[in-house]
């Protein structure tokens, strides 16, 4: 597949003045002569221009460079064939993307440091994974596409390359896969006409910077909490030894964390024997709790040494919140519900069944349970199949 004139004009138009408007931010002459070998223009000095902080400003300085690379193009040499299904036209969504989020970041005076990369870097990753997961791209494109936008914060080229490499490892850490899951989110906001998700970056650098002061408490509607709870692990680690309760316990974490990155989940805390997670959608915490003990299934299979049995309790409510955790008799119910669980079982509350009506969710009546400091029993329920 080739790339048509028009597109590749605007493509590279609009990647010169991205390279523009973060050199005044964050680049010095040196990043400009990467960015144009990377854009397939000559490594001349480059004449930055004068752009203003409002984001008309900048669409203006895109659509100049957009003429002059129109003007400058034309010396008759066949453009590079594109290996079929590479997705340039997601590519330049994305390049869209990061060339508002870029607008928002001068319009509010940040700039990106050195401790902040890391982070925008990881928020770029979610971003690019959206477009390799709607597109079929392969590993390799996925590298490049990422590339490309990492290199327009300063980047150097093997950043990306390091970033796949370390992919898995770093979706185990909860503050990461918070802001892997912004960058998720607001590509697909973007995609979907949302341009106010252009202001998301600006936002998640700001968390990274000060982590504590989490959105936990803006969520408009009732918090879903979900506990985790390791089975028998004093057994364990009796039966296995220290090393071996540990390997199990790292086990649970991977496989809860990536089940709450892929269904919107953020862990509050680890518990010693178990994850305590929020969402804001309850059908999401449900699903989220079904792939999870998939993953304890297939990790039997893999490693019957090492047996990993959980239970899980889902409600939902308005739980007090404070210092990026939540307290209060949500979560005590919450709690309680994982401790009534069967193993390798599901349950939840009436509110959490309730909140995913209209879903594709089925439930069935679990029984009734008494609960410490509620009168009378508890009805709760399992998802069905």
């Amino acid at each position: 597949m080739f790339l048509d004139p028009q597109s590749f004009i605007v493509f590279v138009g609009a990647f010169i003045v991205c390279g523009a408007l973060l050199g005044m931010i964050f680049f010095n002459s040196d990043d400009f002569q990467v960015l144009r070998r990377m854009a397939g223009m000559p490594t001349a000095p480059v004449a930055t221009r004068e752009v203003g902080n409002s984001p008309a400003a900048v669409k203006q300085a895109i659509a100049e460079a957009a003429d002059e690379a129109d003007e400058g193009d034309g010396d008759g040499e066949e453009e590079e064939a594109q290996p079929e299904g590479d997705g340039d036209g997601a590519t330049q969504t994305l390049m869209k993307f990061l060339e508002g989020s870029i607008a928002v970041l001068i319009k509010e005076k940040i700039q990106i440091s050195g401790a902040d990369k890391f982070g925008a870097n990881l928020f770029l990753a979610g971003a690019a994974e959206v477009i390799k997961d709607e597109n079929k791209l392969n590993d390799q494109q996925f590298v490049d596409l990422l590339q490309k936008a990492l290199a327009l914060i300063g980047n150097k080229p093997d950043a990306a390359q390091k970033l796949a490499d370390k992919y898995e490892e770093y979706l185990l850490e909860p503050q990461y896969i918070g802001t892997f899951q912004d960058g998720s989110k607001a590509l697909r906001k973007y995609a979907k006409g949302d341009e106010k998700s252009v202001a998301a970056m600006a936002k998640t650098i700001k968390k990274w910077r000060n982590p504590k002061e989490s959105d936990i408490a803006k969520n408009d509607g009732p918090i879903t909490v979900l506990f985790t709870d390791i089975v028998g692990s004093t057994k364990i680690t009796q039966e296995l030894g220290d090393e071996g309760a540990q390997k199990i316990v790292r086990a649970h974490n991977a496989i809860v964390r990536v089940a709450l990155k892929d269904h919107g989940g953020t862990e509050v805390k680890h518990t010693g024997d178990g994850i305590m997670a929020r969402f804001g959608h309850a059908d999401q915490s449900v699903e989220a709790s079904v792939k999870m003990l998939k993953g304890v299934i297939i990790h039997n299979k893999e490693f019957p040494a090492l047996p990993l049995h959980m239970r899980i309790g889902i409600n939902a409510g308005q739980p007090i919140v404070e210092d990026n955790d939540l307290f209060g008799s949500t979560v005590q119910m919450a709690a309680r519900v994982c401790d009534a669980a069967e193993t390798d079982g599901v349950l939840v509350t009436n509110i959490v069944r309730e909140l995913c009506t209209g879903k594709s969710l089925k439930f069935k009546e679990a029984g009734k349970y008494g609960m410490k400091g509620i009168e009378g029993p508890v009805v709760l329920y399992t998802p069905a199949p």
